[in-house]
Order: C-alpha cells, then sequence, then structure tokens
C-alpha cells in the first residue's frame, strides 16, 4: 500500500462489483485514502493482520497494473497456500508488470489482462464463477 496506487479507483468499482454479485470484501482497509501506517499500524500488526486475512479467503483478487512488494508477496503466500489467485492487469501495462508474476503457470493462478474498468469486472465476475465452482467441488 505504500506504492503506486493508481488503480485505486478501479479497485473500489471492482469491490463495489464483487460486494452487489454477493461475494465478501474482507479487507476494505485496501479501498481507504489513508494508509494504515499512517493510522499508526505497526508493519508488525499490517503483516499479523494481512496473513491472517490470506489464511480466511476464500479466494485473493490482486490489481497488478503497479509494482507493489506487499502485492507480491500476497499473491506468493496465497498460491503456497493452495488458494485461487486471480490477478488483473491493464493491457496496456502488461509489459511492464513483473515477469515473475506473468509467468506464474500454477492451476490456481489467473492472470486477467483488461482493457477497461468494465472490461475487468467483467472478466473477473467470469472467472470467479468458473473458480468457484470447481473450487466448492475440491473443498466439498
Amino acid at each position: 500500500m505504500l506504492g503506486d496506487r493508481s488503480a485505486l479507483d478501479f479497485v473500489r468499482l471492482l469491490a463495489r462489483a464483487l460486494e452487489e454479485e454477493g461475494y465478501h470484501v474482507i479487507t476494505p482497509h485496501v479501498l481507504e485514502e489513508v494508509l494504515d501506517v499512517e493510522r499508526g499500524f505497526t508493519p508488525h500488526e499490517i503483516f499479523e493482520r494481512d496473513t491472517r486475512l490470506m489464511e480466511e479467503a476464500d479466494v485473493l483478487v490482486a490489481e497488478v497494473s503497479y509494482p507493489s512488494l506487499g502485492v507480491g508477496f500476497e499473491i506468493a503466500y496465497c498460491l503456497m497456500l493452495g488458494k485461487p489467485v486471480i490477478a488483473l492487469c491493464l493491457r496496456e501495462r502488461l509489459e511492464k508488470t513483473s515477469a515473475l508474476i506473468r509467468g506464474i503457470s500454477l492451476p490456481n493462478f489467473r492472470l486477467i489482462a483488461y482493457t477497461d474498468p468494465v472490461d475487468g469486472i467483467r472478466s473477473l465476475l467470469e472467472v470467479l464463477k468458473s473458480i468457484k465452482g470447481s473450487y466448492l467441488r475440491r473443498r466439498g
């Protein structure tokens, strides 16, 4: 959250669309203007909270158009937990996105290149529906 927050408006639209579709977004703090460190949270408190939330989550949705070490950590952590991870990247920024992220070939990872917010939201909802079905079958 200390990196480039250029995608914040899109992330807010994503969160609203997910909630409207009946999904529960468990990280509303990422939608805020004021950062956790500005609120007085220590790095350790942020780590403890975020790892707990990732362990509770069914799916990680990450916007990766702009570099973030924290988001990269979250992606790796959730992948290692075996959780589905969906990363969204503006098509125009795809070549500037980490080659490591673009190269992930694990079955529980999907990278969506989107052209505009409507395309990104539509694509995300389609992937979530396919993941939800297969994820529930694997767990149930």
